[in-house]
């Protein structure tokens, strides 16, 4: 039976995705993701994600397939992670491997924190995802609750699952609070970002959600945080993907979110006027 599409009200000020596209599109798109799971969501980005890194890898392999196998796979290695890519670095992993997402990234990732029990949630690019509008992302961004004393666990850890971990005695003395991994098989890297202190900190683990994805329970960031830390980062970047995110996360929970949350740390954080148009620009 085919589903009747209902009649949608555009709001003043309702802003699409994109310039190309129309507003009766979008309210369609986004009523269509909502009937959506998080879960759903994800394997739809990681579909996207894999999609994209299958046609680079195409069209590489069509301008650099006379390298040796070597070679090749550093050419690769450096065209995907551009400055983050390891110095000297050859991928460990078959070019089917390659062909990876960041979803997945995380899935792997998972059993390290939870065997060395370190409390960790997903934000980012991804949670955006998971919450809103799918997309492709280059990476992972994942915050921990750790302590200084953890960080060679943590790191030896890493090391051992196949992970390349500089930058690991800035992180310990407090002059970086991110760790820039990079997935040696997969060509795939990730942000561990050391949590703050503060109470917005806090707050966020509390709030954490957990969302399944490949038979994996992972923790993410709320939705309200996503928002909140999303219009932070645009409030210093001006990033349009960012202020793409946060209209998706609110065209989809709408109905699911805690504005008097959101209003009260939009308030302490400096950005209650972006919320404001955001908030307008997502017709709500």
């Amino acid at each position: 039976m085919i589903q009747a599409i209902p009649k949608f009200a555009i709001k003043p000020g309702y802003r699409p995705q994109a310039e190309d596209t129309s507003a009766e599109t979008d309210l369609l798109t986004f009523y269509l993701l909502r009937q959506r799971t998080p879960s759903d969501r994800l394997r739809m980005a990681a579909s996207l994600i894999r999609s994209s890194r299958k046609l680079s890898l195409s069209s590489l392999s069509q301008q650099f397939g006379h390298l040796s196998p070597t070679l090749f796979a550093q050419k690769i290695a450096l065209a995907w992670l551009q400055e983050y890519c390891p110095p000297n670095y050859i991928p460990t992993g078959e070019s089917l491997m390659w062909i990876q997402d960041s979803v997945s990234l995380a899935v792997k990732l998972h059993p390290i924190f939870k065997k060395l029990g370190i409390s960790y949630y997903i934000t980012g690019g991804v949670a955006a995802i998971s919450y809103g509008e799918p997309r492709t992302t280059q990476d992972l961004d994942l915050v921990m609750a750790i302590s200084s004393e953890d960080i060679d666990r943590l790191t030896n850890a890493l090391g051992q699952a196949g992970f390349y971990v500089p930058g690991v005695d800035d992180v310990k003395s407090g002059r970086m609070r991110t760790l820039q991994i990079t997935d040696m098989e997969s060509i795939s890297r990730a942000d561990l970002v050391v949590a703050g202190t503060d109470e917005f900190e806090r707050l966020k683990f509390e709030r954490r959600r957990v969302i399944e994805f490949e038979g994996i329970a992972l923790y993410f960031a709320s939705p309200e945080d996503v928002i909140l830390n999303k219009l932070r980062w645009r409030q210093g970047s001006g990033s349009e993907k960012q202020w793409r995110d946060v209209l998706g996360v609110l065209k989809v929970q709408a109905d699911n979110l805690d504005f008097d949350y959101l209003t009260q740390w939009a308030e302490q954080l400096g950005i209650a006027d972006a919320l404001n148009q955001a908030l307008t620009d997502a017709g709500i």
